[in-house]
């Protein structure tokens, strides 16, 4: 009587770890690209929407046509669209969500669904400018937000044109 050979329990354990350490040396690299792709894309989205804001900042005169010196939006001032001066945008902020173009269109890439975005704006003094006169510049930052994390801040410096 011949005797059956066929591999025992333990080899066959031995070869399906093989097997899986195998797919998954195989699979982890497209794994961490598809993670980084996706982080590249929410840059650059995160981009786009920092700088399409700061835009719509500078394109607004450097002083309130009102009149007025304090950072923030004015009474009556309750909406970008009504904003009519640069300091008007600070404290502005709109949550992750509801990310909107200058119309109050929300953005609607699913990739901004977490993204959220600030705006600071301060007078800057310049070294020996009296403090009691009218700011020299505005400093704006518009900051994107992931998650809560900073995703990307840009900061620019204007000057008041006399």
């Amino acid at each position: 009587m011949r005797r059956q050979r066929g591999f025992s329990l333990t080899e066959a354990l031995i070869g399906i770890t093989l097997l899986a350490v195998c797919v998954f040396a195989i699979t982890m690299p497209f794994t961490v690209g598809a993670g980084i792709e996706q982080e590249d894309a929410r840059r650059s989205l995160a981009s786009m929407l920092a700088s399409e804001m700061m835009e719509e900042i500078l394109a607004k005169p450097f002083d309130d046509p009102q009149g007025g010196g304090s950072a923030g939006p004015e009474a009556g001032e309750s909406s970008r669209s009504n904003f009519d001066n640069i300091d008007d945008y600070d404290g502005y902020s709109e949550s992750a969500g509801a990310i909107a173009d200058m119309a109050g269109t929300a953005l609607t890439e699913p990739a901004a669904t977490d993204l959220s975005r600030h705006v600071t704006v301060d007078y800057v003094y310049v070294s020996g400018q009296d403090t009691g006169e009218s700011a020299s510049f505005v400093r704006i930052t518009v900051q994107v937000q992931y998650l809560g994390e900073e995703v990307l801040a840009i900061t620019r410096l204007r000057y008041a044109y006399p």
